[in-house]
């Protein structure tokens, strides 16, 4: 779901075959989704994520009631949700997760944009020991030939 030029709302397909993906989910994101859609089947919504009406949800709204208020609790810049993404690429990238999963989470057809936007990231989530794994296996081999 979108909104057109026109402010419309706009149903259909996603904006690319790599948005249209399964991805693996992790045990805490399986269990917040299955606990929401209970709420779905209960309020017998549309939508996944709906009001306490079980009506769909305005963004506007959400964005005004929900996620406003606690950006200006904490004295946060406003920021729109989209930015929610780069959070999850930003704390996936410093867990060392690896980029090629997120990229894939994501929706990106490879890792291009990750190491563009988060490459400073993907240094520091590896302790600058770049090639020390690899160098720790090479040591091992050869000290096993000896």
């Amino acid at each position: 779901m979108t909104l057109g030029l026109d402010g419309q709302r706009i149903e259909g397909k996603t904006k690319n075959r790599f948005s249209r993906r399964e991805i693996q989910l992790l045990p805490a994101m399986k269990s917040v989704l299955e606990t929401q859609l209970a709420i779905c089947k209960q309020l017998k919504a549309e939508y996944l994520f709906c009001t306490e009406n079980g009506c769909r949800i305005n963004h506007a709204d959400l964005s005004t009631r929900v996620w406003q208020p606690p950006l200006i609790a904490a004295g946060i810049s406003y920021r729109p949700m989209v930015q929610t993404r780069h959070s999850f690429a930003t704390t996936a990238l410093s867990l060392g997760e690896n980029p090629l999963w997120i990229a894939h989470v994501m929706g990106h057809r490879d890792t291009d944009m990750i190491v563009r936007v988060y490459a400073k990231l993907i240094k520091i989530a590896v302790n600058n020991r770049d090639g020390g794994e690899l160098s720790n296996l090479h040591s091992t081999m050869i000290g096993n030939c000896g």
